[in-house]
């Protein structure tokens, strides 16, 4: 009933917003990243993978889908599903979305580019976890998915320090993502190829907000993918 769904998201509200999700990087890390750099206070409500019968129980009094409700935020007394729309949302509440439609439009399109990239990634890193690497997985995304998809990232990025309108955006928040957790981690070798990312990366680390929060035990307690060379 919706009076119940409601009672649990009140039950769940206090000043700060909670990030529900498990305790490691993967799809909700981009919007880690988006409420750091934006300066809105968060808490990680973490769990562990798989997570068990209770704790998805309370995903789904708090969201309210029969489908997924992780990375879900609560915010404002609010539930807030789907990894991507949530980002937007952090997004608006930290300054990172542009007001301009064909500014919006260009975060939109950087958005969906990375997410494309992302999904392909995810093969060879869930059959590494499950304890059977599969070597031409591996070598697919190292050798063919990452380089075509890359070099697309550096003719967008093109001589600009930020991807969309040389302001710092949502945008940059979820490439930052990718790039730290899907890609250079995995395969360290392929760094050098890209010299434009590997200095947006370093531009986006040391930016104070996202500094303050790569130091602290917030992220380092996170559990990250596996090198995969």
């Amino acid at each position: 009933p919706r009076s119940s769904l409601g009672s649990a998201v009140r039950r769940s509200n206090s000043k700060m917003a909670e990030l529900h999700y498990y305790g490691a990087q993967g799809r909700g890390q981009q919007i880690r990243y988006a409420l750091a750099e934006g300066g809105v206070e968060w808490k990680d409500c973490s769990a562990s993978f798989p997570p068990s019968d209770e704790v998805k129980a309370k995903w789904t009094a708090l969201g309210g889908n029969l489908t997924t409700n992780v990375p879900m935020l609560i915010m404002d007394g609010k539930a807030y599903t789907q990894s991507s729309a949530v980002l937007r949302h952090a997004a608006r509440k930290g300054g990172l979305m542009p007001s301009d439609p064909e500014l919006q439009y260009q975060v939109d399109n950087i958005i969906a580019a990375v997410d494309d990239y992302r999904t392909a990634a995810y093969k060879p890193i869930f059959a590494a976890f499950g304890g059977s690497p599969d070597a031409e997985a591996n070598a697919q995304l190292k050798d063919v998915v990452l380089p075509k998809h890359f070099t697309n990232f550096e003719r967008l990025l093109g001589d600009d320090d930020y991807f969309v309108g040389n302001q710092v955006s949502v945008a940059d928040m979820t490439a930052f993502d990718i790039f730290t957790n899907f890609s250079f981690n995995l395969f360290p070798s392929t760094k050098k190829d890209f010299p434009k990312l590997a200095a947006f990366v370093d531009r986006i680390a040391s930016r104070p907000n996202m500094a303050a929060y790569l130091a602290s035990d917030k992220y380092t307690s996170l559990m990250a993918f596996p090198c995969l060379e």
